[in-house]
């Protein structure tokens, strides 16, 4: 399987940030990984093994992302404001910098889908939501999507532009993301397993919104069987990645 490591320094998150690319060709896909921890994430986990058939054949190149969560969900500081601002960064870093990237590495192949379990589901999804123009779809597995969770009911714009649930909510039904939305790939699963209710209820209230708004995401509730644990995401991935590739 063809390999490739990069890093630079982000000015606009003020830290070296790498990327590990997987695959040789295909559709891409943006991984980010689990709260608090960075690019190895999936292959630390044997993401990578569970999604080796699909990259041998050149079906999807993986790029697997760092994260900044220690700066920002996963910080003690009490500067809420600087850590909502670095939360908003993220999201400056990966269009302004890591999408230029993967295009680079594309040549002319632009079909981009954004991934990621747990903390990297919110990410994933919340960046496509953000700019839905610019992918084609999203997997988002046991993800948690009410940014206010991760700063003690703080509120602020850039807490409110990045947290799932409140900005949603207030989309005018008429905003023409809504028939962007419509025409991408969207999965969003969650579990009733173990750890999966720290998260179901923000699953369960983000498919009220969007059915109050005719968005028409693909939502999956599964059963007690499927947990907040690779065991259960290195079956979901694959899964969801047959129906993206179809």
């Amino acid at each position: 399987m063809k390999y490739e490591e990069v890093s630079w320094y982000s000015p606009r998150l003020e830290r070296e940030m790498r990327i590990k690319v997987y695959g040789h060709y295909g559709p891409a896909f943006i991984a980010f990984p689990c709260q608090d921890k960075q690019s190895d994430d999936f292959y630390n986990n044997g993401m990578i093994d569970a999604l080796k058939e699909f990259l041998d054949a050149g079906k999807m190149k993986l790029f697997c992302l760092d994260s900044n969560d220690d700066e920002t969900v996963s910080s003690h500081s009490e500067n809420k404001a600087l850590r909502a601002f670095k939360i908003d960064m993220y999201h400056h870093y990966l269009m302004e910098e890591v999408l230029p990237f993967v295009y680079s590495k594309q040549y002319g192949y632009d079909d981009i889908y954004l991934i990621g379990m747990s903390m990297g589901a919110d990410h994933a999804l919340n960046n496509f939501l953000r700019r839905p123009e610019r992918f084609k779809g999203c997997i988002a597995l046991s993800g948690g999507y009410d940014l206010t969770y991760f700063y003690d009911g703080y509120m602020d714009e850039n807490i409110y532009n990045n947290s799932i649930i409140h900005y949603l909510a207030n989309m005018d039904n008429n905003h023409p993301y809504i028939d962007i939305y419509n025409s991408k790939k969207v999965y969003i699963e969650v579990g009733n397993g173990l750890f999966e209710f720290l998260v179901r209820d923000t699953n369960v209230r983000l498919k009220e919104i969007c059915d109050s708004k005719n968005i028409h995401f693909n939502f999956e509730f599964w059963d007690e069987n499927s947990v907040h644990d690779w065991s259960s995401w290195k079956y979901a991935m694959p899964y969801f990645i047959k129906k993206i590739l179809g």
